[in-house]
């Protein structure tokens, strides 16, 4: 069977989560496979993990226990039976198993390309002793927009999500791209085809509903990051252009200039050295340019930067029609975000 549990209220919950159930009838045998087991507790967690290289490992343990963790955090569970031959099934049973050899047990983590949900579907294609015919789509999303109904429940993520993501994740994902996401899994291989002896045959049977929970019902504040950066703007101009008190502008630039640094570098890290492609081509490192970090740097001598500040105002209007000329989604959020600096860059 082919497990699927719905998202959480979790960071690393809320796009769900897959995993395969075997049962051996006749016996006690009920397990639960499961590809997303991480520890919090590994050494330069964060680090890891924005690098692009933090390890995933295949779990096997009983279902019963499996199931209880998805209960105790109110997410719904749903059951599709695999339309597999004899044949097919002990296949699947042994590429399992190798799967949980020790050295093959870890496996380095990608988010769109390589979790919990495309290691499914790629092992159950490769159970199969014929073609798996997966559907057709008349209209494709990209990776961005994909993601984007997941992350709306936690506003703040998915402000910082569309800020890192970069153009590798408005590319197009195909049908079998899509299954990175566990209900996309479910849906398409309810849709797909499997071939035994010549003669076509649904890959997996009706969708059974095991644990019926329905989801919060608060709506998410999904305004929250655009109003409190609109607010910043809006103090922002009014130091600026208004106030006009030199010791009020020298703490609203360090403060901002030091929040602004530490995301250009930020933005140098995950386009140039982090691992995740969906990372890389990020355009918001026009917006927030690393001429910044350099003017920060430059408050706290008697050096004026007005070149400096001009070249990086100029390259900071650039963002909007370059990332909408390369079709780069914008999180409305980050507009204001990049307004408040270019404000103080022309003042």
């Amino acid at each position: 069977y082919m497990i699927t549990c719905a998202p959480g209220n979790a960071s690393y919950s809320v796009y769900g989560h897959t995993a395969i159930r075997i049962v051996i009838r006749g016996t006690d045998f009920d397990m639960a496979y499961n590809w997303g087991i991480f520890d919090f507790s590994t050494p330069n967690f964060v680090y890891r993990f924005a690098k692009g290289r933090l390890d995933y490992m295949l779990g096997a343990y009983p279902y019963e226990r499996f199931l209880q963790e998805y209960i105790s955090e109110g997410r719904s569970v749903w059951s599709q039976k695999l339309n597999l031959t004899a044949e097919e099934k002990d296949r699947l049973f042994v590429l399992i198993n190798e799967n949980l050899r020790p050295e093959n047990v870890k496996y380095r983590y990608d988010f769109f390309f390589d979790n919990c949900a495309t290691r499914i579907r790629d092992i159950v294609i490769a159970a199969a002793t014929d073609t798996v015919i997966l559907p057709e789509k008349d209209i494709q999303k990209s990776f961005r927009q994909l993601i984007d109904p997941n992350q709306k429940v936690l506003p703040w993520l998915d402000f910082g999500a569309d800020m890192l993501l970069g153009l590798q994740a408005d590319r197009k994902a195909s049908v079998s791209d899509e299954m990175f996401l566990p209900v996309f899994l479910r849906d398409n291989f309810s849709n797909s085809i499997i071939v035994h002896n010549g003669i076509k045959e649904p890959l997996a049977g009706p969708l059974e509903t095991v644990v019926d929970i329905p989801p919060p019902t608060a709506a998410a504040k999904t305004w929250m990051p655009q109003a409190v950066l609109w607010l910043v703007f809006l103090f922002v101009l009014l130091v600026t252009f208004v106030f006009k008190k030199p010791g009020l502008e020298k703490a609203t630039d360090f403060v901002l200039y030091l929040i602004y640094s530490v995301i250009a570098l930020i933005l140098v890290f995950t386009n140039i050295f982090s691992e995740h492609d969906a990372l890389h081509l990020n355009l918001l490192f026009l917006g927030i340019n690393m001429i910044i970090p350099i003017l920060f740097v430059m408050l706290f001598t008697r050096c004026k930067a007005i070149i400096l500040s001009r070249l990086a105002l100029a390259i900071s209007a650039l963002w909007i029609p370059v990332s909408v000329i390369a079709d780069q989604g914008i999180n409305p959020a980050l507009i204001p975000l990049v307004l408040i600096i270019m404000v103080r860059l022309f003042s």
